[in-house]
């Protein structure tokens, strides 16, 4: 038999110390992420702990608002409510609301636009609103329009000056161009091909409401 003793409790002290450095590691890990957590995240982690389920976020209650919104209108198949983290997107088809290579709205398109700044005077004073122009990558030049950067430019302000917003929503409204700089999907293939289907789905308004 061994001597016994104190050396029998020898491995209890050894994880203890592993428990101790583990415990530690954690700590310091966590000191690095916390400043990267809103105080809406601790909010729902604490209410998941004390309850077992978090509420609905903001920003997944906009989604949900959105997406009755177009089903409503009819506006499904025409403008597609993504939602990310905070941030709630309605992509909304190029030739639901111009012809192809313009940027004066067509009367459906002005009746389309109508609609969503109503709906848009009721998001949240905490949220932001962009209008993004974008386009695909198939070179444009004519004589009223440069370059898809003009058109992306044209488009997105033609959206904002037809919505006729409020002066209150006015002060939360950015307007934006970024050409074919922000594809949803690719424009081509490896090899250099056109992708018509990607394409079309490239040349679209984004709407993109946000929190700073």
């Amino acid at each position: 038999m061994s001597g016994g003793g104190d050396d029998e409790f020898l491995w209890l002290m050894s994880l203890s110390d592993l428990m101790i450095l583990l415990f530690i590691f954690f700590v310091v890990l966590f000191s690095f992420t916390y400043k990267k957590v809103k105080n809406v995240d601790m909010s729902r982690i604490a209410e998941i702990m004390r309850t077992g389920k978090a509420s609905e976020t903001p920003a997944e209650k906009l989604q949900k608002k959105m997406e009755e919104f177009t089903k409503q209108e009819h506006l499904d198949q025409m403008i597609e409510v993504v939602r990310e983290e905070d941030t709630v997107r309605l992509e909304i088809k190029d030739k639901v609301l111009f012809a192809s290579g313009d940027y004066i709205p067509t009367e459906g398109g002005v009746i389309v636009l109508a609609k969503l700044s109503k709906v848009l005077e009721t998001v949240p004073k905490e949220f932001q609103i962009g209008i993004e122009g974008h386009t695909d990558d198939v070179p444009l030049r004519g004589a009223s329009i440069r370059d898809n950067w003009e058109l992306a430019a044209r488009r997105s302000l033609a959206v904002f000056y037809v919505m006729n917003v409020t002066p209150e929503l006015l002060k939360r409204i950015v307007v934006m161009a970024y050409g074919d700089q922000r594809p949803l999907v690719p424009n081509r293939d490896p090899a250099g091909n056109s992708l018509p289907e990607n394409q079309a789905k490239n040349r679209r308004v984004t709407v993109r409401i946000f929190q700073l």
